[in-house]
């Protein structure tokens, strides 16, 4: 009696990966994408137990990928397995294949190229060849042992978007709101164009913390120009209290171009239109906004406002010195541990620093002189 649908077995699948867990990322993952990819016109059928859904969804694309039924038979011409062989009592094949995609003596695990069901071995290297041959030796097992290389496809991906902002998000006047609304608009960007960003927030506080694969959120720290330098947009979505507006002007001369909110004194920087895009109060045009960041632009060249301060500075040096030690007098009997000696109030007036002297004096051993 024939089984339902690709189950019977005059229909068997052609070639069938069987991996009990394909997770967000790995290189079994990765392989899986290049081998559905280069040779999806192969009739390539996946079988998993459990998988990421958003990898499922990537080779689904491109090959045939099927939630294994726990008890229920499959059938192929060919049969590759991972290293977890859960399902091959269950698979019927004209070949039973093992692929050695790691070193798994190293990691503490017998391969389990014992199992009577397996027919060959495939080993992704010369060197994981050589360690499946030790193996076999050790667990007395002759089976054909090939080299085969994965697959792998090399076509040039689009540029990732590099995005940073440093910004106190719990801080309304600093634009908090504005920033989530501006990530979000992003990832819809992406989602319908296949389009990637990477924006680094540096921040005191997460408050505003959104959950984007797009979005790391970082440390503060004291200088990060050399992140602006490398990046194609500073973010600075302040309300309209900044006065001048350090981040702005780094990232300019850096050739960085800027995203930012209508702030009054960006009219006194003539800022070329090219090296910026401007969000409004109140976002309504983000979506736009969005869509300029993804839009190649030509470099620009900016100059920051010369600024006035050598004529408002004293040019002389001072005259001030600055003195940090005193002399002090012991006045009762102690060990001084920093000069290592006995001291008494007979003992010579000595010099100390400041810090060590305020010390000996609250400790009542020496009075300032």
């Amino acid at each position: 009696m024939a089984l339902r649908g690709n189950m019977d077995k005059t229909k068997p699948f052609s070639n069938l990966f069987y991996f009990k867990g394909i997770c967000r990322i790995g290189g079994t993952e990765q392989f899986l994408y290049e081998i559905a990819k280069k040779y999806h016109t192969k009739d390539i059928t996946i079988l998993y137990d459990w998988a990421d859904f958003d990898q499922v969804m990537r080779l689904r694309g491109l090959v045939r990928c099927i939630r294994r039924e726990i008890g229920k038979k499959y059938y192929a011409k060919r049969a590759f397995y991972n290293f977890n062989l859960d399902a091959i009592n269950y698979v019927e094949a004209d070949e039973h294949i093992f692929v050695c995609h790691a070193i798994y003596q190293e990691l503490g695990y017998k391969p389990p190229i014992d199992n009577p069901k397996i027919d060959r071995i495939i080993s992704v290297s010369d060197y994981a060849v050589s360690k499946i041959h030790e193996q076999a030796e050790k667990q007395a097992v002759e089976k054909p042992i090939q080299r085969v290389y994965n697959p792998l496809t090399l076509e040039k991906p689009d540029k990732v978007v590099r995005i940073i902002s440093a910004s106190r998000l719990d801080d309304k006047t600093k634009g908090g709101q504005r920033t989530i609304k501006l990530i979000e608009a992003l990832d819809r960007y992406c989602e319908k164009h296949g389009t990637h960003y990477l924006w680094h927030i540096y921040s005191n506080s997460h408050t505003y913390k959104v959950e984007s694969p797009n979005v790391c959120y970082m440390a503060g720290r004291p200088d990060i120009r050399p992140f602006i330098a490398d990046s194609d947009y500073l973010v600075q979505l302040s309300n309209d209290m900044e006065s001048y507006c350090y981040s702005i002007q780094e990232a300019l001369g850096y050739g960085t171009r800027i995203v930012r909110t209508p702030l009054t004194v960006c009219k006194e920087f003539n800022i070329p239109k090219s090296a910026e895009v401007v969000l409004d109060w109140d976002c309504g045009n983000v979506d736009e906004v969005a869509e300029q960041i993804f839009k190649k632009h030509a470099p620009f060249k900016y100059t920051p406002p010369e600024d006035g301060w050598g004529k408002e500075l004293v040019d002389e040096p001072s005259t001030y010195t600055e003195n940090n030690s005193i002399m002090v007098q012991p006045i009762q009997f102690y060990y001084d541990c920093e000069r290592k000696e006995n001291m008494d109030k007979w003992s010579e007036p000595f010099e100390v620093s400041i810090d060590r002297a305020k010390k000996l004096i609250k400790l009542g051993y020496v009075k300032e002189v």
